[in-house]
């Protein structure tokens, strides 16, 4: 292998239908020729339209993944997915933390499953604001957002915008005729990337190919807003492709 490739690191749920999910987040990443590596945190069970059950992976799982993989590689580039509560997402944030401590994390918070199962429990929502202040990058939908209380945790100061860590506010649950999302950036600058809406129902793991493009282009070396607008672009393609909510961009 190369020594110039570019190595990422995905930490999610197992999805069958590849639409989301650890094979998504490889996939995505290996079209823009990001190697992307995996350590799975729930075998679900769900095709594109039906999730039946979570199957999560115990934490001592989880660490033993973690601690192999890191073994071989020091990841600079890590996403972080579906988690079965804030103490694993704290886990997992100070395990790469130490082991990379300048690592580039995104997390994309999922709260529920397009099919409709719930993830995160509302009883933990104030434990999130502390563990993502040691994340560079948080990707949530109009729902997370809210769920995550993100605009009332900056009102009440507990955190800032763009200062503690960016946030990605992404449109595509709005009922706007664009889909526009909002990027709070580290540099205290807010960006808009917009696309018309397109017609349908819409593709399964959405949120997982947006935040998986962006992680491999902040790989490649672009800056977050230009990673953003390009997975963005990316994401658009793969919302035309093929029929039905798979979706698949050569």
């Amino acid at each position: 292998m190369s020594e110039t490739m570019k190595y990422a690191l995905t930490i999610a749920g197992f999805d069958g239908s590849a639409g989301a999910g650890i094979l998504a987040d490889v996939k995505a990443m290996a079209h823009f020729g990001v190697y992307c590596e995996a350590v799975c945190t729930a075998l679900t069970v769900q095709n594109e339209d039906e999730f039946v059950s979570p199957g999560w992976v115990i934490w001592d799982r989880i660490e033993a993944q973690l601690e192999t993989l890191f073994k071989k590689r020091t990841f600079k580039y890590v996403k972080i997915g579906l988690v079965e509560k804030a103490k694993v997402l704290k886990r997992i944030v100070e395990f790469v933390r130490e082991k990379s401590p300048d690592a580039y994390i995104i997390w994309d918070p999922i709260a529920s499953a397009s099919a409709g199962f719930h993830f995160l429990r509302s009883a933990e929502r104030n434990e999130f604001i502390p563990v993502m202040k040691q994340i560079d990058l948080v990707t949530p939908n109009l729902d997370e957002y809210g769920f995550l209380g993100l605009e009332q945790a900056a009102a009440s100061g507990k955190f800032e915008f763009g200062k503690d860590f960016a946030v990605l506010l992404k449109g595509g649950h709005s009922t706007d005729s664009d889909a526009i999302d909002t990027l709070w950036d580290k540099d205290g600058k807010q960006y808009k990337f917009t696309c018309p809406r397109l017609p349908g129902q819409g593709k399964h793991g959405t949120g997982c190919n947006l935040s998986s493009a962006i992680l491999a282009n902040i790989a490649l070396g672009r800056t977050l807003p230009e990673s953003c607008k390009i997975a963005k672009d990316y994401l658009n393609e793969l919302l035309q492709s093929g029929e039905g909510r798979l979706g698949f961009v050569k």
